[in-house]
Parts: structure tokens; C-alpha cells; sequence
């Protein structure tokens, strides 16, 4: 059982709290609280609602708390492993479970087992059982087996970090622990014989880390075109244009045939010169047709287009890059770096060469209508292929050099990784471990296929008890018992799991907040009943369990409670609703007048007061003993009087904790005295005026404006205010002063009642 909340902290209004002096007694088997609305009750139905989910609540991710039980403390930080079995009911559980905006929501089925269904109910009882005794087996093995699996995984992932280690393998992923579990598996019938000596180990690892690593060199391939491109050239030089009729001052000057050649084309559609501006000789561009013709224009473009083609075959040759020595073993470096040197050399003629050529188009475009001599070319095309030839032998025998070592050292590698593995083998006592892990193993399987069947078997007996519909017979008929007939009840989907709840055959729609909570308390309780719940080993939390019910109702559901819940091991229910907590001080024995069982039920129940107070303008939750006035008494009526009259003959004490409930205090008081003082219908601050016709009109405003103000908890701009001590003082001196003079009798009753 919980014996005390030791702290709560930054849960909701429960700020600070610790379980005091103002506690003298621990929770008991019956504990009943109560509070009026915001004080606090439902935050406290949310912490024991974190209890019975073993998690924490999500509205409030920083509280923390700490609970003393039979069984040690409970705390936030361990909420998982307490071993409490709790159940609440609060507007959580009612959310939870209906849906009530919802025009389709459904009810999940209850389990209730019958007399017709105690023969299913022991066979049930038995094959949980039987499943447990197999599961605990089952998580035993488990735990073994995954004990013996992890030993054996990190024991390999270590071997194969210290093989990567000696072998300078730097990628994990190369040769990770299923790489060794592959190489052993690989062995496993004749691993010894995978095992190097020593004498064969060093020499194997002196060879695979000794040894520079090289990459393959591509051969050098050059696209010669010298003698293409002189052919065409001398093609070229040797044309003669036969013009109509030569300009020979055109032809005597290249630079004004070119120049004449260009105004040609600026001057076409033109009438006048455009360099002198005298009107052009209609005659003029038919001599000019003559000189320039289409044999001469096909000339120029061929030179252009051969002399293009020659200097991007020049940017190409520059364009080549050769490979660096470096690259290669040094028994050839020295041969491919001079015959490399040749090689340039002979590019370089290779360039004047193409040069030259340019030089003779160029002479031809000044002379286009003479056949110009050909430069002489020393082709050197030819030292340049053998030049290339050689160099791709040298390369050729580098990279058969690399592949043989490659693949030598490649060999040699796994050698190593065999002969390493297979030496863990025996280190490692690999093939004993698998062994004990596959007999862990078909184990588990034994046992996961009895589990199965098991529960195929409970399945089979939920199944029947779902389809007898105990649960909603239970609920229907608590139902009828509640609201006098059967027109609400559970009517069950052809799904055969989910229920809805109907009105006279038809989905209910509208249901009023009292019927609401009375349909979600039936539920609860029913819950508390199914198959498989215990409820004499469950705290029971019941939060407000007769909010918006009338007072007919609240009967019903005190009858209820006092039949289905008072064998729970632990019961709490709050409540804000007086005349409900008269009914809790007898629910456990009924003898509210007689002195019998009065110990007995001392030692089984308490009472507590969950309030809200201020300090320091900071509004929190705390809980202590109920007054005594509120157990002697069956109102309220009498404790908002003793908390007046002890405010008031504590007069100047600003630090007196309830100082901010005070004008409420004061308005309830009022209301509930000029209720039966003027049963007249009249509103109450009229029956305030009438009550306080004595007293000045600006005291008489004041404490009208106080207790109005003051007395709403959601008066959104009094809220966060302190009330005035003075002004409090003052109106609850009015208020007692007033009817001490008005109705002395009734004043003194209340104040003997205190003493009683």
C-alpha cells in the first residue's frame, strides 16, 4: 500500500510539496479527500495515473515526486519498476476511452465471467498460468542465450580489430566479424592445417608490408596528322586563279586586295564610296567581280579552314600531359624518363613543323593568284611513333609488374587472414560457444511453439467469454439499476469485439454530463471485474466520482461504490461535493450515530483536505488533515464559519495562508445563510443589502465588490491579484459583527458548534 506522498514538485499546483506536520496520519486502507473545484484533486488523480502507466505524465514531462509504501519508495526517476497494481478513474481514463464527440465511438468489450462461465474462467486461469511458467522459462533461456551470443559477437569483433591491427587494414568493413565467422566456417573441417609457422609467418608478413603501393599507368596514344596536314597545304599552295580580267594593282599589293577584297562586302546596296562619300562608278563592281571571283573566295576559305585545323592540332599536342616517374618502379624510371626527354624533342620539331606550314597559307592568302613553293618538311612522325612505342613498353612491363605483385600479395593476404583465423578458433573456443548457443537456441524454439499454442488456447477462451457477452449484460444491468429502466445500455457491434452505447435501439446522441459520467464510472468498475484483474491486490483512485450528477444520483453512485470497490487493497476517492463526503464517512460501516466499530474504522480510514493557497503570490496545491469541524458536521456550513472566526480573531496576521480564499469563503458563508435566512427568490446581492442595512454604504460596497471580485477563480483580471489584508479584515469583522447583532442565537449556535 502507498503510506505517504513524500514530495511533489512542478506538478501542475503542486509546486513544493512535502508531507508535513499538518499529515499527522498516514494513508490508511480508506482515504477519502476532499476540495473544492482548482484545488488541486484532479492534478493528484494524474500523478497516481503515472503510477498505474509506469510513465511519465505527458503534461507535465519536470514533475517529480516521491511516494513511501510498504514496499520501499517509489520515484520518478524509477516509476517502471514498482510492482503496484493501480487502477484510476479521472477525465484521462473518460477520454481515453470515449469518444463522445465521436457520433460512431465504441466501447472495447469487458470480460465479466458468470456463473455460466466459471468452468472457462478456471481453464483460463490455468493456461495463463501455464503460459507464464513457460515465459519465465522462455526469458530465462533468452537471457542466456543472448548472454552467450553477445559474448561471442564482441569476442569476435575484438579478434577481427586486431587482425585489421596487424595486417594495416584500415576499412572495418574489409574485414569485420562475419568476414572471420566466413573465414572459419571456411576451415572449420581442417583449420589446423591453415596455420603458418613462425618462420613462414615472418617471411609472409615481411613480403605484404614491405612493399610500395602502385597503380597502372595508361599508355601514351597521340594522334599524328603532319603529313595529312602538309599534303593539303601544298594542295593548296600550288593553285593558280584564273580571274577574267586581273587588277594588277591588286595583284601587286596584298594588303590593298585584301583591303579591296573587304570594302566588297561593306559596300553592297550602297550607292556611295563609304571612305571618300563620292558616288560609286556604275561600272565598278563589275571590273571587281572579275578580279575577285568564286574560284578566288572558295580559296580564301580553304585557307582559313586548314589554317584552324592546324592550330587546334598544335593546343592539342600542348594539351598533353605525361606521367611522372614517380609512378613508376625505379628500374624504369631512368629509361622512360629519357626516352620521355627524345620524345618532347621530337614533339617540339614536330610543332615548327606545323608552324611552318601556317607560315606558307599565310604567303598564299598574300598571293592567291601566284603558285607558291612549298617549305621543305623533315617528317618526323616517325621517330615520334617509335618514340611512343617505347615509352608503352616501359609502361607495359611497369603495370605487369603491379598486376603480378597485386595478385602476390593479394594471395599472400589471405593467407594470412586464413592462418589468423584460423588461430582464433582454438583461442576463442568458437565451435564450443556455438554449440551451447544452437542447443540455446532449438531450446527457444521448443518453447516459443508450446507459448504459441498456449495462447492460441486462451485466444479460443477470450473468444467464447466475448461471445457470451457477459460484460455488456454486467453494464446494461448496472445501467438499469442507475437510471431506473433500459433505455441507455450497450448494444454490441457485428464485429463482435466493440459495443455502442444506444437510447431506445438507437445510437445515443446528446448525452447529458451526468449521464456521461455515470455510463464512464459503470465502465471503470466493470473493468475492476473482468477475468484476470485482482481487485484484492489494486489501489483504486476515484477522482470526483459525482461531478454534475444531481442529488439523487449521488446516492446511487455512493450505493455503487460501497458494493463493488471496498474490497480493493487501497481505495481513494476525492471529492468536492459535501453532502458526498457525508455519505464517505459511512460508507465503510454505515453507523454515522452508533460508537461500535468506531476504532476499527479509525484504524482503516482517513480524511484529508486538499486546498489551494498563496505565498508570496504564488498559488500551489497542498493536502493535510481534514478540520474536525468537517467530520462532526453534515455542511460545510459550520467550517466556512470556524475559518471566519479564526481569521478574524487573528486579525494583522498578513502571512495567514488562506488569505486568498477568504472572500470565497466569505461569499459561500453569505450565500448559505441568507439562503435560509431570506427564502424569498431574491438575487443575493439583494439579500446581501437587506442583510447589511445597518452598515455604511461604502463598507457595505466594498465587501460586495471584495467577495465578487475575489471569490471566482477564473475572474481573469483578479487571478493573478492578492487580495488586500486590510480590506479582508475588514469585511469578515462586517460580516460576523453583522450577524452577531442580527441573529445573536444562530451566532452563538455556530460558535458553540466549534467547541463540540
Amino acid at each position: 500500500m502507498i503510506k505517504k506522498i513524500k514530495i511533489i514538485n512542478n506538478l501542475g499546483t503542486f509546486r513544493d510539496f512535502k508531507w508535513n506536520s499538518n499529515i499527522s496520519n498516514d494513508f490508511k486502507r480508506y482515504n477519502f479527500i476532499y476540495g473544492w473545484n482548482y484545488s488541486g484533486k484532479t492534478t493528484l488523480s494524474r500523478l497516481f495515473r503515472s503510477l498505474e502507466l509506469k510513465q511519465q505524465h505527458p503534461d507535465f514531462p519536470d514533475a517529480r515526486f516521491e511516494l513511501e509504501t510498504d514496499e520501499g519508495d517509489i520515484t520518478t526517476s524509477h516509476i517502471q519498476s514498482h510492482n503496484l497494481i493501480i487502477r484510476v478513474f479521472n477525465e484521462e481514463f473518460i477520454e481515453e476511452n470515449f469518444k463522445w464527440n465521436d457520433e460512431n465511438h465504441r466501447v472495447n468489450p469487458v470480460l465479466i465471467l458468470g456463473k455460466e462461465s466459471i468452468k472457462l474462467e478456471k481453464q483460463f486461469k490455468e493456461k495463463e498460468e501455464q503460459k507464464n511458467t513457460k515465459e519465465k522459462e522462455k526469458n530465462t533461456l533468452e537471457k542466456e542465450n543472448n548472454r552467450l551470443n553477445n559474448e561471442l559477437v564482441n569476442a569476435l569483433q575484438n579478434k577481427a580489430s586486431e587482425i585489421r591491427k596487424i595486417l594495416g587494414i584500415i576499412n572495418p568493413r574489409e574485414f569485420d566479424r562475419n568476414n572471420l565467422e566466413e573465414k572459419i566456417n571456411n576451415i572449420k573441417n581442417n583449420y589446423k592445417a591453415n596455420i603458418l609457422n613462425d618462420i613462414e609467418l615472418g617471411t609472409k608478413l615481411k613480403i605484404y608490408r614491405n612493399q610500395k603501393e602502385y597503380e597502372k599507368i595508361n599508355e601514351i596514344n597521340i594522334d599524328l596528322k603532319l603529313s595529312e596536314l602538309t599534303e593539303r597545304t601544298k594542295e593548296i599552295l600550288s593553285k593558280k586563279i584564273n580571274a577574267q580580267q586581273i587588277i594588277q594593282k591588286l595583284k601587286d599589293n596584298p594588303s590593298l586586295n585584301n583591303w579591296v577584297r573587304q570594302g566588297i562586302d561593306l559596300h553592297k546596296n550602297e550607292n556611295t564610296c563609304q571612305f571618300c562619300g563620292n558616288p560609286l562608278p556604275d561600272d565598278l563592281f563589275e571590273k571587281l567581280n572579275k578580279h575577285f571571283s568564286k574560284e578566288f573566295d572558295d580559296l580564301i576559305g580553304d585557307i582559313n579552314n586548314l589554317e584552324k585545323e592546324i592550330e587546334n592540332h598544335i593546343k592539342y599536342l600542348r594539351s598533353i600531359n605525361f606521367t611522372d616517374k614517380a609512378r613508376f618502379y625505379e628500374e624504369y624510371q631512368q629509361e622512360y624518363e629519357s626516352t620521355l626527354n627524345k620524345l618532347q624533342i621530337s614533339l617540339t620539331e614536330y610543332e615548327k613543323q606545323l608552324q611552318s606550314l601556317l607560315d606558307n597559307l599565310k604567303e598564299k592568302r598574300n598571293k592567291p593568284f601566284d603558285v607558291i613553293e612549298a617549305v621543305s618538311i623533315n617528317f618526323v612522325g616517325q621517330s615520334i611513333v617509335r618514340q611512343i612505342n617505347e615509352i608503352n613498353g616501359i609502361i607495359k612491363k611497369n603495370n605487369d609488374k603491379i598486376n603480378s605483385f597485386s595478385s602476390e600479395k593479394e594471395s599472400i593476404k589471405n593467407e594470412l587472414l586464413v592462418h589468423y583465423s584460423a588461430q582464433a578458433i582454438d583461442e576463442l573456443d568458437y565451435f564450443g560457444k556455438k554449440k551451447k548457443i544452437e542447443g540455446k537456441t532449438e531450446e527457444l524454439k521448443n518453447l516459443e511453439k508450446e507459448v504459441e499454442e498456449i495462447e492460441e488456447e486462451i485466444k479460443s477462451i477470450k473468444n467464447r467469454i466475448i461471445q457470451a457477452n457477459i460484460g455488456a449484460e454486467k453494464i446494461n444491468t448496472y445501467l438499469k439499476g442507475f437510471f431506473g429502466d433500459s433505455q441507455l445500455k450497450l448494444t454490441p457491434l457485428d464485429d463482435g469485439k466493440h459495443y455502442q452505447i444506444t437510447r431506445n435501439n438507437v445510437l445515443a446522441k446528446n448525452l447529458s454530463t451526468g449521464e456521461r459520467n455515470i455510463i464512464s464510472l459503470i465502465y471503470f468498475i466493470t473493468k475492476l471485474e473482468e477475468n484476470n484483474f485482482n481487485l484484492n491486490d489494486a489501489i483504486i483512485f476515484i477522482d470526483d466520482p459525482v461531478s454534475s450528477l444531481d442529488s439523487n444520483h449521488i446516492f446511487k453512485v455512493y450505493g455503487f461504490l460501497s458494493e463493488k470497490v471496498l474490497n480493493c487493497k487501497q481505495l481513494f476517492i476525492t471529492t468536492h461535493n459535501f453532502d458526498f463526503l457525508n455519505l464517505l464517512k459511512d460508507l465503510i460501516y454505515g453507523d454515522p450515530e452508533g460508537t461500535q466499530n468506531k476504532q476499527s474504522k479509525a484504524q482503516k480510514e482517513n480524511f484529508y483536505l486538499i486546498k489551494k493557497i498563496e505565498t508570496n503570490n504564488q498559488k500551489y496545491s497542498i493536502i493535510e488533515n481534514i478540520p474536525n469541524i468537517l467530520i462532526k458536521f453534515r455542511s460545510e456550513y459550520n467550517y466556512l464559519f470556524s475559518i471566519l472566526k479564526e481569521f478574524n480573531e487573528k486579525q494583522g496576521n498578513s502571512d495567514f495562508e488562506m488569505l486568498y480564499l477568504l472572500p470565497n469563503i466569505a461569499r459561500r458563508f453569505l450565500e448559505a445563510y441568507l439562503f435560509q435566512k431570506y427564502p424569498d427568490g431574491n438575487k443575493f446581492k439583494d439579500k446581501c443589502k437587506m442583510f447589511l442595512n445597518n452598515v455604511q454604504e461604502s463598507e457595505k460596497k466594498s465587501l460586495l465588490k471584495l467577495i465578487d471580485e475575489h471569490s471566482h477563480e477564473e475572474n481573469p483580471e483578479h487571478i493573478n491579484n492578492f487580495p488586500d489584508i486590510n480590506e479582508v479584515i475588514n469585511i469578515v469583522s462586517i460580516i460576523l459583527n453583522t450577524l452577531k447583532e442580527k441573529d445573536k442565537e444562530h451566532f452563538d449556535a455556530l460558535r458553540k458548534s466549534l467547541s463540540l
